[in-house]
């Protein structure tokens, strides 16, 4: 017989957990229901990368919410591995779980996330030493595996050798933390640059020099071509320029997808991932998403795509949790890219549109001196993205403007020289963003400007 809850809730990381308080603040009422297939409270999944290195605990990974979270907001919680959810069935309002549970619902949210992918590298399936690097218990896996694989290597007078297979934000953090635990470490990718998302060319090419003066050899344009070794272990890889390197531990960080085959075998319309309405109310009905698993509209470029970033799951989850709790008070347009990481002592931040195509009116501005690299993009008199390497002061000013489309004639013309402050702004700029939220039809001074 199928457990009843009026709001359920499929995950519980950040669009989940977001969700549920959404909801619960707004409903003190109804009844709320959380599954997830891992058997711990929400964490942070930024914070395994450090914990790992060994720059934080175990508590503070898992005190995203504190501990009387679920119980002070009334949230039953099934949280193990046998609560991956396998069957929603739209019409019938029912999801069934691994283990056989049913939950029946009036409205559910899918925030499952992402899974990894795992490209069809020869050799790469079923071998106990390739691991992936997204959720915490593979990331425990694998730093288990290291340590044992430096002490094994060591017993036998060598050096142990940790393979990462992707150079993009996931597999630097996983060769960052991991280092610490290996004697060697290479990174290979597929593209000409690393983090090919979220750098340019010359960007890439200052923090690639940076990382391997810290030990990280990565090279872009080289990646697996068969991952050798006899039984489930691998011992070696043969790369796509003929050569061949050792291996104890190998990172499979190719890349995520989003992890919404439930929804879409329930007949939800996907595109890049699952295509929400500006309430996040899949094409089915009853049926929302939230987070990394739906498609988002860049509302700079236009584009769609999935958007993998913990604030933009945030933010879903709260529209999502208004709508599904009947006061769709917020809607949402769209977002853009907002990175913000570190590699040892590197800051990087990006935002926006950072490669623009050529010859649809975009200009660069690049300033380096030293270990930093700045690149600002404009197009129309406002800024649309920019990368600040080594240089984090003014990121969030920087962003700021590209979402509330600063023109650059009210700002200070040196503004991409030095870290802007509020009073670089004009007067009517630096009112907007002083009042972000005041009442969109009244100016400065309280009055109406349009009915």
């Amino acid at each position: 017989m199928a457990k009843a809850t009026d709001f359920l809730i499929i995950g519980n990381s950040a669009a989940g957990i977001t969700a549920a308080e959404t909801i619960r603040m707004l409903n003190a009422d109804a009844s709320i229901t959380m599954i997830a297939n891992e058997p711990y409270p929400a964490y942070g999944t930024p914070l395994i990368s450090y914990l790992i290195e060994g720059k934080t605990t175990e508590e503070k990974v898992f005190s995203y919410k504190d501990a009387e979270f679920y119980t002070r907001n009334n949230i039953c919680t099934c949280f193990d591995y046998g609560y991956e959810a396998v069957k929603l069935d739209a019409q019938a309002q029912t999801v069934t779980c691994a283990n056989g549970e049913v939950f029946s619902y009036g409205d559910v949210l899918v925030a499952t996330g992402s899974v990894p992918f795992v490209p069809p590298t020869k050799g790469i399936e079923n071998r106990a030493n390739v691991v992936p690097f997204i959720t915490y218990d593979q990331a425990k896996q694998a730093w288990d595996m290291a340590v044992a694989a430096t002490e094994k290597a060591h017993a036998e007078g060598r050096e142990s050798n940790l393979v990462v297979i992707g150079a993009g934000l996931i597999g630097l953090k996983a060769a960052e933390s991991l280092s610490h635990h290996v004697d060697n470490v290479r990174v290979l990718e597929l593209a000409p640059r690393i983090l090919p998302a979220v750098l340019d060319d010359e960007g890439a090419a200052v923090l690639q020099a940076q990382l391997q003066e810290l030990g990280i050899v990565c090279t872009p344009g080289i990646t697996a071509d068969e991952l050798c070794g006899e039984g489930d272990t691998v011992t070696s890889l043969k790369l796509t320029d003929g050569t061949e390197i050792p291996a104890d531990l190998v990172i499979a960080a190719v890349g995520v997808r989003p992890n919404s085959g439930l929804a879409v075998e329930a007949g939800a319309e996907q595109g890049r991932g699952l295509i929400c309405d500006e309430h996040m109310l899949t094409s089915l009905p009853h049926v929302y998403a939230a987070g990394d698993v739906t498609q988002v509209h860049n509302t700079l470029d236009g584009s769609d795509r999935p958007l993998a970033l913990w604030p933009n799951a945030i933010r879903q989850g709260r529209i999502a949790g208004m709508a599904m709790a009947g006061k769709p008070f917020v809607t949402f347009p769209g977002n853009f890219a907002v990175n913000a990481v570190d590699f040892f002592h590197i800051s990087l931040l990006t935002a926006g549109v950072i490669n623009p195509p050529e010859g649809e009116g975009y200009e660069v501005d690049i300033l380096t001196e030293g270990d930093t690299y700045a690149k600002f993009v404009t197009k129309d008199g406002v800024l649309m993205g920019y990368i600040l390497l080594n240089r984090p002061e003014g990121a969030g000013i920087y962003t700021a403007m590209i979402e509330q489309k600063v023109p650059l004639t009210s700002v200070s013309p040196d503004v991409f020289e030095s870290a802007p402050e509020n009073l670089s702004f004009g007067e009517d700029a630096r009112w907007a963003r002083l009042h972000k939220g005041y009442p969109f039809d009244m100016d400065r001074y309280g009055r109406k400007e349009r009915a």
